[in-house]
């Protein structure tokens, strides 16, 4: 049996993972079966090869966990090579585990695509973001209440992680979890509010943007810090406005999460390249006069923000 496993949902694909780990420790440790784990990132062809072609005296089951297969070339190109002509056993399944996005040009891709049990996983969508905050609660034992649910969805955008950290947190707290603690106990995160500022420049809303600016200003962000990432953002709008290719293969050029470069380059599209370098010119303005203590950091930041969205 062949598995690929992958997706910018790296939390559902760990869950999937894990699952099908226990589903085969339950059916087959008794018996001598194992689970046997390759990372390409330290093995050889070599080793993964003898993996799935060793066997004892007496047949038993085998569970085969390979990690980093898609990023190594040798690795990646024997195993397609491989399995052109041979059939893995019976006896052994094959897992290859990527975290992200798999390319689809990769001859090994398709080919395991295709296999019965084979799974991507999509974020969810911000729509769908508090079906998948309830999913999560059940997966730890909890519940949450419907408005709880789209609450949080609101402060944590679709982070699958952050979602099963602040479900665990507050389940912990209280079972259901409830809006009024989802509001006093949990904070949105400054890289959400970072695009949820740039999106309030693109539709030209300053009321929005000035009160995302009092939000993490009150939350004792430290100016030039906040400034920092809108400056870093900028950056990545620039340099993926009109940017060809995947989303996994640029956040691999950027060293970036494929969520984020496909959160930022949607943004991009609502700005020109000309409007994004004034914007750029504004920020750079702002950094100065802060390092210069140049005024009320408040009021700068409204400057900011009257010079962008005229």
């Amino acid at each position: 049996m062949l598995i690929l496993i992958h997706g910018e949902d790296t939390y559902a694909s760990r869950q999937y993972l894990e699952k099908l780990t226990d589903q085969f420790n339950t059916k087959h440790a008794a018996s001598g079966g194992a689970v046997e784990v390759f990372d390409a990132e330290e093995g050889t062809w070599e080793q993964l090869a003898a993996h799935l072609t060793a066997a004892g005296l007496f047949s038993t089951k085998k569970l085969v966990i390979s990690k980093g297969v898609l990023e190594n070339k040798e690795v990646r190109d024997s195993l397609a090579d491989f399995l052109d002509t041979h059939e893995v056993g019976a006896d052994t399944s094959l897992v290859v585990y990527h975290a992200g996005v798999a390319d689809k040009r990769l001859k090994l891709v398709p080919r395991l695509a295709r296999e019965q049990y084979s799974k991507e996983f999509a974020l969810p969508s911000e729509r769908e973001m508090p079906g998948a905050i309830q999913r999560v609660a059940r997966s730890l034992g909890a519940s949450i209440e419907p408005k709880a649910a789209s609450l949080l969805a609101g402060m944590i955008g679709t982070d699958t992680w952050r979602a099963r950290n602040e479900v665990a947190k507050l389940a912990a707290l209280e079972n259901p979890v409830t809006a009024h603690s989802v509001t006093r106990l949990v904070h949105a995160s400054t890289q959400e509010n970072i695009w949820k500022f740039v999106d309030a420049l693109s539709s030209g809303d300053k009321k929005t943007a000035l009160s995302l600016v009092d939000a993490q200003l009150a939350a004792s962000e430290a100016p030039q810090q906040f400034l920092g990432m809108i400056i870093r953002q900028t950056r990545l709008l620039l340099a993926l406005h009109g940017a060809e290719g995947s989303d996994a293969m640029l956040a691999s050029e950027l060293k970036l999460n494929p969520f984020v470069v496909q959160k930022t380059r949607v943004q991009s599209g609502r700005f020109t390249v000309k409007r994004l370098v004034g914007m750029y010119h504004a920020l750079a303005r702002l950094d100065r006069a802060l390092k210069e203590t140049r005024g009320e950091p408040r009021l700068l930041f409204a400057v900011l923000v009257d010079s962008i969205v005229r």
